[in-house]
């Protein structure tokens, strides 16, 4: 079963866990769960609580607390992607290099800084202003 199986199973059919396979049971994935339900605005106070609550619950429960929660209609539970620019890859190995910090956290951080930051960051390792433009791009 895929996760989308698993949100069908949640929201609409509600079929017990014992009627699952164990092949099937092992392709529940709470955590995918919890994300995928957290995308429906109806439910962002309800997935806040129980998350909290859930913590290292054993597959089963999670399961039938969910079935017990979500109420029984067809719902489409839609994944929301971030909307954020990807920086250039030489542009994160020069600023990795500058901050001296990983090329990770320079892509978590990236939305944080100002271009005019990294501008000055270029400039100030003598690459010329053309070549500026097309890393910050």
């Amino acid at each position: 079963m895929n996760i989308f199986d698993w949100l069908n199973e949640i929201s609409y059919n509600k079929r017990d866990w014992n009627g699952f396979t164990p092949e099937q049971q092992a392709t529940f994935d709470p955590y995918m769960i919890n994300r995928f339900i957290s995308m429906k605005q109806d439910y962002i106070e309800l997935i806040s609580d129980i998350q909290q609550l859930i913590g290292h619950l054993p597959k089963k429960n999670i399961y039938n607390l969910w079935c017990s929660v979500v109420p029984k209609k067809k719902t489409f539970f839609r994944y929301i992607k971030a909307k954020r620019p990807l920086p250039n890859d030489k542009l994160l190995v020069i600023l990795a290099n500058h901050f001296n910090i990983s090329k990770r956290e320079v892509k978590d951080n990236y939305p944080l800084l100002g271009k005019d930051i990294f501008r000055d960051i270029l400039q100030e390792k003598g690459i010329d202003d053309k070549q500026i433009k097309k890393l910050l791009k």
